[in-house]
Order: C-alpha cells, then structure tokens, then sequence
C-alpha cells in the first residue's frame, strides 16, 4: 500500500525542537474529514499510516545530558525501530531535548515541565507571569522568610506553568500517535528528582497515554528507588497501566512488585546490549593496557547524599589503583563514560606522581561508539558505573566492577563475572589488584565467557523488539 507524506515544518518560538505537521494520504486521496479535526480523524489516520509502515513512536527517557550510558540505550532504541520501520516517525521526549534531537537525528520535546534539583527540565521564554514572580522573589532578599516563601511560590508557578504546557503537547502529539516507550535506564527511580521527578513524569505519561487509547510500554527499565509514598504511587501507578513491562535485571523485577505491582513483569537484559560493536582488539604489547573510570560518586554538587570525606577516599582508591598498575609495566589508561566524571579523572590525575604520569593517559569519548572504539585499545576494564561496565562488555571486554549499588552488582553476576566484583565503599587497592591479575592470566577465557552472555543479551533484547509490532495491533 502506497502513502504519501507532505510536511509542513511549523516554525516554534518557545525553546523547543521543531515538529513535523503532517498530512498523510492513502492511494493518493484524503482521509474523509467527519467531524473536522476531531480526535476520532486523528486516530483513524494514526491506524491508516502505521499499518503501512510508518508508526509515530514516542521515547521516553529522564536524560539527554550526555551520559554515554544514555545515549548507547537511545541509540540502541532508535536503531532498533528504525530497522523494523524504515520510516518510522520518531519523537523523544527527555530532559535535555535540543541534545537529543542533535545527537539521533530526531524531534524532541522536553519529558515535562517540573523541574527538580537534578531533575532539571529546560525553561525557555519564560511567559510573563513566570518572570513576574521570579522578580518578586528577588526583591525579597533582604527579608529571609518571606524571601524563602516568595523562591517557593516562584517555582510553584513556574512549575505549574511549563507544566501546563507540556501536557498539553503530549495531549496533542498523542492524538496521532501508536506508541509510547518508556525505553531503558534506571526509570523507576526518585533519587534524581524526588516524587515530582521521574515518578510523577511516568505516572502522567501513562495517564495521558491512557486516555488518548496509545498503548505505553517500558523496556528493559531498572528500579532504583522509591523512598516515599508518593513516589511508589506514581511508579505503581505507571507501570500497572502500562500495556506492556520488562525490567533489565530481577532485582528489579522483585523491587518493582515490592511497590504493589500486580502486573506481569518480563526480564530482559540491558537495551545497550543490541548494540553491534567490533571485539577484535588494538591493545600493544609487551605490558597490558587497562581502562580505570573514576566517577563523581558522593562528590558535593554532583551526587544525591553528598559526602566529601568519602569522595575523596574513594579519589585517593582510584589513584593508588593506577600507580598500582603503572608500577608493574602496565599502561593506565583514565576514561568516563559520562561527562561529569572528568572532574573525577582530574582530581586522580593531581595526585600522581610524574613518574605514574608517564605510563597514564586520559581519554574522552564524545558518544558511545567512540567509547566502544577505545574499549578496542584496552585488554581489562575498571568501572563502577553500569554503562561503563555494560559497554565494555558489548566490546567483549574483561571487567574488574567496584559496585556503588545494585544494578552493577546484578550484571556482573548475570554474566557469571561475579568474582571481578568488589564494594567499591569497602574495596581496597590489594583486592582489586588482585581481581585484574586473576582477569589478566585468564584472559582469553573471560573474553570468551562474557561474549557468550553478551549474545544471549543480545537475542533476547532483540526478540523484545521484534514484539513491539504487536503491541500497535492489540491497541486496535
């Protein structure tokens, strides 16, 4: 069945990314217009153009900053249905995005119009009433409690605000729409954000997805946290109204029913692991090459639970780990696989010594496949982020993990690497050593081991995919 696609691109002046106002056509002739633009029209034509080939798709994701981790899962996604949809009209909504529509090629629209400490959505041309109270608040700074009251207020409109606006959006981007993916991540979380953050932005989506009759869906998300009330209501809220769920690991699974869920929850692994990558390696001899990741975990200003003592405990860990290896021929190599953790490699760099210097260097990879490039150049990993430890398995590379939470734990044991895996609160320079010999005189074995579990993750990530079809059929 032929269609033909003629779109107008509506110029927009608020700040966000621009979309496609399309009039879709069947054998040459317009849909019958009853009831004039009405919600029905829109429906019918949203049927008419998905069984043809060209579902409107949207991805839901609480990033677009620049994680690596992120933008492999947003990769991995798009990818995905742009293979089983040559033309497939994709839409993201995230948090950052003018990036997102940048980096994949995609229109994109902020995931909603709360903004949170770490949880930030963007605010452009802030209307009247939102500037109004914004001057109030700064009047007021020389009385404190009424400063205070008057900040809180501020934000309150602001919030209510671009919130309106954003449901507003979604209302009518949903009317043509056949599918709403909450895809991967750690989305089941109120760590970034609180209740009103990623919580309530997926219990608003299902609800609006609900009424508009589009089916809503998660992937292969993980559960982080719920630490109040509220919070566990919007999640359970969002994932028992959801038409389909699976969850990458079963500790989230189990965290997830924990919260009321009485929904069937699948397993799948990690979205990241569709991703196609080339393991052969470029590493030198004599001497190995080994990858080490500092993170920002706990640092003031980048962590929920600050704690600056540790933070620099654990900066002290990661640069006694490097002169380790330097001192025993090896080649150090620092490396993040989200962007903030540059202050994190700086601050390992300033306590080496010159001649530790020598043997280390420092890399940063702008997007995913450059950091699937650099795991070529690398016999073993060190990691603590998820991502850093999921991508360098993609690359079928070794990795000594110093886990921060569960997730990191859940995959290394997944993937039978549960001996490389350490606490990174309670590791010790000795331990992990330990850990990158043992990995070392073993090496052909525990690449060939973890490429085993990466092909099965992969299979089974795609055969998720390939059921997604279905899903627009059974909302018919």
């Amino acid at each position: 069945m032929a269609l033909d696609h003629q779109s107008a691109v509506a110029s927009r002046s608020d700040g966000y990314v621009s979309g496609a106002v399309r009039n879709r056509t069947r054998k040459g002739e317009r849909l019958p217009l009853v009831g004039g633009d009405s919600a029905a029209l829109r429906r019918a034509e949203r049927h008419a153009t998905a069984e043809v080939g060209s579902p409107r798709i949207g991805i839901l994701y609480p990033s677009g900053w620049g994680n690596l981790g992120d933008e492999a899962i947003l990769q991995a996604t798009f990818q995905a249905l742009r293979d089983r949809w040559p033309r497939v009209d994709l839409r993201a909504f995230t948090l950052h995005p003018a990036k997102t529509a940048s980096n994949h090629n995609v229109e994109a629209e902020p995931l909603t119009g709360v903004s949170r400490p770490l949880f930030c959505a963007p605010r452009t041309e802030e209307p009247l009433v939102v500037r109004a109270a914004q001057s109030v608040a700064r009047r007021t700074r020389r009385v404190p409690v009424v400063w205070r009251l008057s900040r809180w207020v501020s934000s309150c409109i602001a919030d209510l605000v671009f919130e309106a606006r954003s449901v507003a959006r979604a209302r009518r981007w949903l009317e043509t729409a056949d599918l709403v993916l909450a895809s991967g991540g750690g989305q089941l979380d109120d760590v970034w954000g609180g209740a009103w953050g990623q919580p309530y932005a997926l219990a608003r989506w299902a609800w609006q997805a609900k009424r508009a009759g589009v089916p809503f869906a998660f992937l292969s998300v993980g559960f982080g946290g719920a630490s109040s009330w509220l919070s566990r209501r919007f999640l359970r809220y969002a994932v028992e109204n959801s038409t389909y769920c699976s969850v990458r690991d079963q500790g989230s699974r189990a965290l997830t029913k924990g919260i009321g869920v009485r929904k069937d929850i699948g397993v799948v692994p990690d979205l990241a692991f569709s991703l196609d990558c080339d393991q052969s390696t470029t590493s030198e001899r004599p001497g190995f090459d080994i990858g080490v990741s500092p993170m920002t975990y706990l640092r003031p200003g980048s962590w929920p639970g600050a704690d600056r003592l540790e933070y620099e405990r654990l900066v002290g860990l990661w640069a006694d780990i490097v002169s380790s290896i330097v001192s025993e021929g090896n080649r150090a190599k620092l490396f993040v696989s989200a962007p903030e953790d540059m202050v994190a490699v700086n601050d390992v760099w300033d306590r080496l010594s010159e001649e530790t210097r020598a043997g280390t260097s420092i890399h940063q990879a702008a997007n995913p496949d450059s950091l699937l490039d650099f795991y070529r150049g690398v016999d073993v990993v060190i990691s603590s982020r998820l991502h850093g430890v999921v991508l360098a398995m993609v690359a079928g590379r070794p990795v000594v993990a110093l886990s921060h939470e569960r997730k990191v734990r859940t995959v290394m044991q997944d993937a039978g690497a549960s001996a490389s895996c350490a606490e990174l609160a309670t590791a010790t320079v000795a331990e992990t050593m330990l850990m990158i010999r043992a990995v070392l005189d073993d090496l052909d074995s525990c690449s060939e081991t973890l490429r085993g579990y990466v092909r099965g993750a992969n299979t089974a990530v795609s055969e998720q995919h390939d059921m997604l079809p279905q899903l627009i059929r059974r909302a018919r």
